[in-house]
């Protein structure tokens, strides 16, 4: 089921983006700067692990999502937080304490919906 995340995908619409960034701490210069770029999400399979690269033109983040454990993984500000990712009805859902994400294929775009301090953005990436 994971194998249907594998590809690279670009953003192609975001919702509460502005808000979600402010929420958690990132500067106003920043969030003008970055709203518009077009993030590459990369997405490759390493036996049980998915290992997502987040390329933007400033910096690339790489999280290893082993389903089932518990993983330590940098978020869009740089903070490092702990979470379980898991396979729930065709969805890859990871949650710890502060920080969650939800993963789903629809129609061969990649939706995801990211939850962090209690802020909420969600953004839909079409297979490039």
């Amino acid at each position: 089921m994971a194998d249907a995340f594998v590809g690279r995908f670009v953003v192609e619409s975001k919702e509460n983006y502005d808000a979600f960034m402010k929420g958690v701490g990132v500067p106003d210069e920043y969030i003008t700067m970055s709203r518009d770029v077009k993030v590459v999400t990369d997405i490759t399979k390493n036996g049980d692990t998915l290992v997502v690269q987040r390329i933007r033109p400033q910096k690339t983040t790489t999280n290893n999502l082993t389903l089932g454990a518990e993983c330590e993984i940098d978020t869009i500000k740089g903070d490092k937080v702990k979470v379980k990712p898991v396979m729930e009805g065709g969805k890859i859902v990871c949650k710890g304490e502060i920080y969650s994400m939800i993963m789903e294929m629809d129609g061969g775009k990649l939706k995801e919906v990211i939850t962090f301090k209690g802020n909420t953005m969600s953004r839909v990436s079409k297979r490039e």
